[in-house]
This record gives structure tokens, sequence and C-alpha cells, in this order.
């Protein structure tokens, strides 16, 4: 019997322990940061101390308008048990206040961008129950891209590319933009120009162009996407007045006793042998395939990520310092890329927050986001194999999602390729009626939005040559997204050697939590 390694690995909504052939290389993120002592005192400590930016009591009176932005609830996933956000809001009004600047010269708006809005419940998840009583819905408003008298056009750069932004941006005496950084491809000119911007100026770095397997957004110095950001940003820092507060959390996920239930089994620096839990959840782990574990669904509500750093003040300078942290915590050295990648899927992308985990958001979270997060060079060679561990399921909310609904019945079938995805039918969905009308006026993602998503997962797809879908349930939902249905873990290795080779090189990147590996030459 060949050897094999035991370890645990996301199925959808379950998580199992599955056997990986003994020459697997695992790859482990870093061990949660420390987290702050004292939140609230460093939060004060760097409103107090802004980099490059002046304190707001310097920069504001009684009189003046300030538009607070803040991330929407896509992320971090889950969830936060404690969210600094919230934290931080509270903080800044109650500064705010003291200045003498009333209730209703105060905008709190959230930075959705294209994404679907949020209802107050909703938002209170980052906000808390508190500010959500003190501001109202008079007060708190969720970002629109599409509603022209909301939006004000900042100029084109020199690469013809048109900035519109939030109009409360310009009006407001300050914007303070409100940031958690779960990975390194959010924050800097991306809160601004994408939270709060226009289907209008999004549509210039959310093309197929910018998108590609070989330049990860996660790796904001080589994206094309961020350099179109950055240059976009030049010109609304022109024009507008600017307060950054961004804050980088830990890795970790699990909260209580569950962080050492589901400690890796096989790590090798682990130290001890798998503690009391493990071993229980192994015990349990071995009954039949069919006996699975809900654990993630149904007991995972928030994660217990910590504050590990927060900064405040000019958009590039509080950036430095995000991603100095962010490398620290996520970034995982290795050497030699993979002919076989393995990932585990979770039935959770930032898209199906509050929602419902449908197959177009499982192919951008395999190729986009799970196979993206890398630095340097991907993880799996070209012409490579991915392994992803989801049982594909075709389902959809209709409230949230009409046009990936729409997509995948009428469209799909004719633009597997990015490019004539994006030419024939990005405008035709942005300016859709009745995509529109939901967006505007309900809680549904921007009709392009879906557009998105295929496309950047399409470009992914053209680096290797071919995905497993292991566990298939819906073996025709595998192939209408252009994977390979195997019918378990096991038959999808078999299949994944086929396609390369029998001594084919393996790579399991052990997520949760979610890392980047700085793929070196071998």
């Amino acid at each position: 019997m060949d050897k094999y390694i035991e370890e645990f690995i996301f199925y959808g909504d379950d998580i199992r322990i599955e056997r990986f052939p003994e020459q697997t290389r695992m790859i482990y993120a870093n061990p949660p940061m420390t987290p702050l002592a004292d939140d609230n005192q460093a939060i004060s400590d760097a409103l107090d101390n802004p980099l490059e930016a002046f304190p707001l009591e310097k920069q504001l009176h009684s009189k003046s308008r300030v538009t607070i932005a803040f991330d929407d609830p896509c992320l971090p996933v889950p969830l936060m048990l404690k969210d600094p956000r919230g934290i931080i809001i509270g903080a800044l009004l109650r500064r705010l206040f003291k200045i003498g600047i009333p209730k209703d010269r105060i905008t709190l708006i959230c930075a959705n961008g294209l994404h679907r809005k949020w209802t107050l419940r909703e938002l209170s998840l980052i906000l808390g129950k508190k500010i959500v009583r003190e501001m109202g819905p008079g007060r708190i408003f969720c970002h629109d891209g599409t509603q022209e008298s909301d939006l004000m056009m900042l100029g084109t750069t020199s690469a013809g590319h048109e900035v519109e932004i939030n109009r409360s941006v310009i009006e407001s005496d300050v914007t303070i933009y409100v940031n958690v950084n779960f990975t390194s491809m959010n924050g800097g000119w991306k809160s601004v120009l994408v939270g709060l911007g226009s289907w209008r100026s999004i549509r210039h770095h959310h093309t197929p162009h910018q998108w590609n397997a070989d330049q990860s957004i996660m790796n904001p110095d080589k994206s094309p996407m961020h350099g179109i950001l950055n240059e976009m940003g030049t010109l609304v820092r022109k024009k507008c007045n600017l307060f950054q507060i961004e804050t980088v959390i830990s890795n970790k996920i699990w909260p209580g006793p569950i962080d050492s239930l589901l400690a890796p089994i096989s790590r090798s620096d682990r130290g001890s042998a798998p503690g009391i839990f493990t071993r229980a959840f192994l015990g349990i782990a071995s009954l039949p395939p069919d006996s699975v574990k809900r654990f993630f669904r149904n007991h995972i509500v928030r994660s217990d990520y910590r504050l590990c750093g927060v900064w405040a003040g000019d958009v590039d300078a509080v950036h430095r310092h995000t991603l100095d942290a962010l490398y620290r915590q996520q970034n995982v050295s290795a050497s030699g890329q993979a002919d076989i990648l393995i990932l585990g899927v979770p039935n959770l992308s930032p898209y199906s927050a509050q929602s419902i985990f449908n197959p177009i958001l499982l192919r951008s979270l395999t190729l986009g986001y799970l196979m993206g997060l890398f630095k340097n060079k991907p993880v799996v060679k070209k012409g490579g194999v991915v392994v992803a561990y989801n049982p594909g399921i075709e389902k959809f909310h209709q409230g949230h999602h009409p046009s990936y609904v729409d997509f995948w019945n009428r469209d799909l079938a004719n633009h597997y390729d990015p490019f004539d995805c994006f030419n024939e039918l990005s405008e035709k969905y942005a300016v859709n009626p009745r995509y529109l009308e939901m967006y505007q006026n309900g809680f549904a993602y921007h009709g392009a939005h879906s557009l998105m998503n295929w496309m950047w997962s399409g470009r992914c797809l053209e680096h290797v040559s071919g995905v497993i879908l292991a566990g298939a349930k819906q073996p025709e939902t595998a192939r209408k997204i252009g994977f390979k249905p195997a019918v378990d873990f096991a038959s999808a290795l078999d299949l994944a050697r086929e396609m390369t080779h029998q001594n084919a090189s393996i790579t399991y990147q052990v997520i949760p939590p979610l890392f980047c590996i700085d793929m070196q030459s071998a």
C-alpha cells in the first residue's frame, strides 16, 4: 500500500480529513502575529500621530462636513468577532462630536463599489448596533456606482482612464476611509477608487487585460490593476482631502477551542502529537465518506482575527506600513513550482457573504483568489493541473445575483473567451434596466459583476492544462465552468497524474487561513 499523509481540507460546507500522497509538499501559513495589547489606545495613537498628514483636530472645525467611508461586509472571511472598523468609527465620531461637528454634517458611507448594497442589520455586523442606532438610517448610506447625481467626474488620466467617484468625497472637507486589510490586494488607492468608484471608472481596471495568472492581484507591485489604480490616485490626491485609516489583522481564524481542534495534523513543527480534540475529530472523520462535518456552516459564525496594526494619514504613507505588516503575516517563502496544486475550496466567497455560493463564484474563488495567493510567480507550473475540492452545486440567490443567473442560463455557453465576454457583454450588462433597478433600489450586485468574476477566472484558466473538481456532485455543473469532474479526492489525484505524469510534484496549500506563497526559483 502506498504511504500517505492525513490532513484537513475544506470541501464546500464540510471539513474533511483526506489522504495525500507521501511526497506531497504541505505549505502552511505563518503563526498569527501578536495582537495589539490595547486596540483603543493604538487607534488613539494613530489618530493623534498621523503619517504625513495633520491630525483631524487641526483640519476640522464645527462647520466642517465629514464623510466616513468603510469597507463593506464582503471581507474579512468570515467576519470578525470584534471588527476594528466599528471600533475606529466609534472613536472618530467621539472626536468629531468633541470638535463640535453635529451629526447632520457627518455622513457614513459603505464603500460597496459595484457590490450589492447592504441592510442596516448587515452593516451592524461591522459598525455595531450602537453606531447604527446613533447615526440612524438618515446618516448611513451605501454607495451607488451608477446614480449620476451621487457621482462626480474628476477628469481623465494621461493614459485615458476616467476617474469618477462618490460626490461626497469631493464635497466633504475631509473624507476618512476606514479599512481592514485581510489580503494585500486591498487598501491603498483601491479603497476609494473601487469602493466609491463608478462603473465608468471601474471598467478601466476590472477587465481581462489587467488580470492574468502570472501577475497576481495579491502582488500590488506588479499587478496591472493596481498600476492603473495608483495612476488614478494621483488625480484624486489633487482634488480631494483624504485621510486613510488602515488596519492589519492576524490570521487566527478559529475562535476558542476550535483553534486546537482544527490545528494542522501533519505539520512538522507542531512540536507534539495532535491534542485530544483533534484525536476525537480524527476518529469521527474515519467514518464512511457520507458522514460529513458541517462544521464550517453550522458552527463558525465569526472569526477570531485580532488587530495587529493601525495607521492613519496619507494614503501612500499609510499603505506602505500596511503592506509591510501584511507581508510579515501572510507571505511564506517556498521554491520550485508544482505540477499539481491542491486547493480545498469552501462554499465561501467574498461575494457570497450573507448570501449563496454559486458555480461562477466557485470558479473565481478557485482560480482568481486561491490560485492567485502567490507573490513572484504562480505556485503551479504553466501547463500544470489544479485539483479543487468542492461539490460544485448549481445554486443561486435570485435577488443578490440576478445577472449571474442570466449569464449562467443564457450567455455563458458562447462566451468562454474572457476578451469576447468583456467586449460583447460588459456594457450591455452594465446598462441593463432590470439589473440597474435591482442594484440601485434592491440588494443586487451590479450587472457587470458576474462578468468580472467569469473573465478573471477565465484568464487564470489559460495558465493550466486543466482544473479537476474533486468530489463533484453535479458533473455537468463542473464541465460548464470548464472543470473536469472527479467522483472523489483519490480519483482526482489519479486523473491529475494522468494529465501530468506519475512522478508529478504535488503541493497542497493548507488553507485556512489564507496566505501567500512567495515562490522562488528551484
